[in-house]
């Protein structure tokens, strides 16, 4: 069959649009955003030393130091939920939510909870262990990771208001 061209590959009609990396300043905000969101946990506990000061050792009253107590742990429960949890789960905290950021592995995924618990704990230390190298180093990074995002695989995206 003369003058036919053999069939060539074509590229899809639709292919996915590239993902812009989040910048180191989005990702700083929607830090900042998170510890915001436990100022409301905390407010008992201010509340009861402001009230009591130093008779809070002395007291035998257990309801300053139940309030404080429970206080604390539901701001620990939070902040579990909130930046491990609910981030595995979706790719976003509520602090990434507001700024339109999600956390997300090599397929557009959510990295899971497991991914998560892994990245905010024992990576962020690791990051932050010599002078914060370790989140400096997105500024230089050619996909902007910090290496807690290295350590778990995942990356930082912006992403659309209506992602999770």
């Amino acid at each position: 069959m003369e003058g036919h061209e053999p069939l060539q590959p074509q590229a899809p009609m639709n292919p996915e649009p590239q993902r812009e990396y989040a910048s180191v300043l989005t990702r700083f905000g929607a830090i900042i955003i998170d510890g915001l969101l436990i100022i409301p946990f905390y407010l008992p506990m201010i509340a009861m030393i402001a009230i009591y000061g130093e008779e809070l050792e002395g007291t035998d009253d257990m309801w300053p130091a139940l309030v404080i107590l429970v206080s604390y742990l539901a701001a620990l429960v939070f902040i579990i939920w909130n930046t491990i949890v609910r981030m595995g789960k979706t790719g976003q905290s509520l602090g990434r939510k507001f700024l339109n950021i999600a956390v997300l592995d090599e397929q557009d995924r959510p990295i899971g909870v497991g991914s998560a618990f892994f990245r905010e704990i024992i990576g962020r230390f690791i990051s932050g262990l010599v002078c914060y190298i370790g989140y400096l180093n997105a500024f230089w990074d050619k996909d902007k990771q910090m290496w807690h995002d290295k350590m778990a695989s995942c990356f930082v995206y912006y992403v659309e208001d209506n992602f999770s």
